[in-house]
């Protein structure tokens, strides 16, 4: 097994002491002297471990005010995890969401295999309407690892304070910092052509994501259906 070099050390106890709620979202970290001390190692070591957890997400830093422990904001949510706009246009929109169905269920083999854990165990699954103009443009399809988000209601959805993200990070600490997707083509089927006022015969987008947490967990696994006669995925790639 290769050992981790003195950087990577330190990246990883920050991290652990992220994941274990050592440093809410949005507080700052300790200042680099201190932060260096209590670890034992330079303020070079350390500052290349900070810089690749900036360059993840995990954490931001404000100039002249230090560094912080990321939040989702609607801005965040706008610039990663939402892409969808009107044909030809650049301007990411947040939509408006509605809640359609919240059930318990068993995993599938497919949930199973995107969240970690054991077909047949227990899962929250939620289906959201989202809308733009009026008109609903996507159906997003998530299931949750119940073990995960143990207390989670139909009221929690409905009743949040921002984004989904934002309620997975304030009521149970698990912070979404990337996600893994894959597009295909497909049809809308009958039930999604209902919701989408399409044919079922009808070409959509199939979006499928993982979303991930600090240590690389999956957190959250998602089916979007994207209604693509009037709105197309918008996707920025940053070298």
């Amino acid at each position: 097994m290769k050992s981790l070099t003195a950087y990577q050390e330190v990246k990883q106890k920050i991290t652990d002491d992220l994941v274990r709620g050592r440093y809410p979202m949005g507080q700052a970290l300790p200042a680099e002297k201190d932060l260096s001390k209590e670890l034992d190692v330079s303020i070079g070591t350390l500052r290349k471990a900070v810089d690749e957890l900036v360059a993840e997400g995990i954490v931001v830093r404000r100039q002249g005010r230090g560094t912080y422990v990321a939040e989702h904001d609607l801005k965040r949510l706008l610039y990663y995890f939402f892409h969808v706009v009107k044909q030809d246009a650049d301007k990411k929109v947040y939509p408006k969401v509605q809640l359609a169905s919240f059930t318990s269920a068993l995993a599938s083999k497919a949930e199973a295999n995107k969240l970690q854990i054991k077909e047949g165990a227990p899962v929250w699954r939620i289906t959201n309407h989202l809308s733009l103009d009026g008109q609903c443009v996507m159906i997003d399809q998530i299931s949750l690892d119940k073990k995960r988000f143990k207390n989670l209601s139909r009221a929690d959805f409905i009743n949040r304070k921002g984004s989904i993200y934002q309620m997975y990070q304030m009521q149970y600490g698990q912070t979404v910092v990337r996600s893994s997707e894959r597009l295909r083509a497909g049809l809308a089927g009958k039930q999604n052509g209902e919701w989408l006022s399409i044919k079922p015969e009808s070409p959509v987008l199939v979006i499928r994501r993982v979303a991930l947490g600090i240590q690389d967990e999956p957190l959250e696994w998602r089916v979007s259906t994207l209604n693509t006669n009037q709105h197309e995925y918008f996707s920025e790639l940053v070298a």
